[in-house]
């Protein structure tokens, strides 16, 4: 559901960003290659009606494709739509309309830029550092002061007191990092 609100915010030009916080986007690098993707499921949404012949097999890869396109504006429309943010009280990462984790800003007690790739797919917790990459990507660090408890539901909860995630522009991030929380 959270993809469809998305993409309506997307139809209407709006993102999901509470008054008061500020957001970081995050979808830059992985909306070509999934917009190409989109594309190719739509040439195979077209290519199906003609190259298949039998009516039921047909109807059956129709219905498969047109959800699988729907899915996936949806993933790219909540990717534009629902940013990483940083208000007066709690840094908020997103990954989607799949994960949303909070932390305070007052445990943050550094924060910089580190560009770092092959992390192998979505969130991971690699010993005490929660990975939340863009595709295989990560540009910002943030270390905080005490271990900051994680929940991810079937993955189970994880103290975690570093976290890597993705930026679009990762030095404006850290910058407002370092903006709510000055220590």
């Amino acid at each position: 559901m959270i993809a469809f609100r998305a993409l309506f915010l997307l139809l209407r030009g709006r993102r999901d960003v509470p008054e008061g916080a500020t957001a970081l986007p995050c979808s830059g690098e992985s909306t070509s290659t999934l917009v190409a993707l989109l594309v190719v499921s739509v040439i195979e949404l077209v290519a199906v009606e003609f190259l298949v012949p039998w009516a039921v097999v047909r109807w059956i890869l129709l219905a498969l494709s047109v959800y699988s396109v729907l899915w996936l504006v949806g993933y790219i429309a909540s990717l534009i739509t629902r940013p990483h943010l940083v208000g007066p009280e709690e840094l908020v990462l997103r990954s989607g309309s799949r994960v949303e984790l909070s932390f305070p800003v007052t445990a943050v007690r550094a924060a910089w830029t580190e560009r770092k790739g092959n992390h192998g797919g979505s969130v991971t917790v690699d010993g005490e550092t929660l990975v939340l990459p863009n595709g295989d990507t990560t540009t910002v660090v943030v270390e905080f002061d005490r271990s900051c408890e994680v929940d991810l539901g079937k993955r189970g909860r994880h103290a975690v007191r570093r976290v890597r995630f993705h930026a679009d522009d990762a030095k404006t991030a850290v910058r407002m990092l370092r903006l709510v929380n000055p220590t």
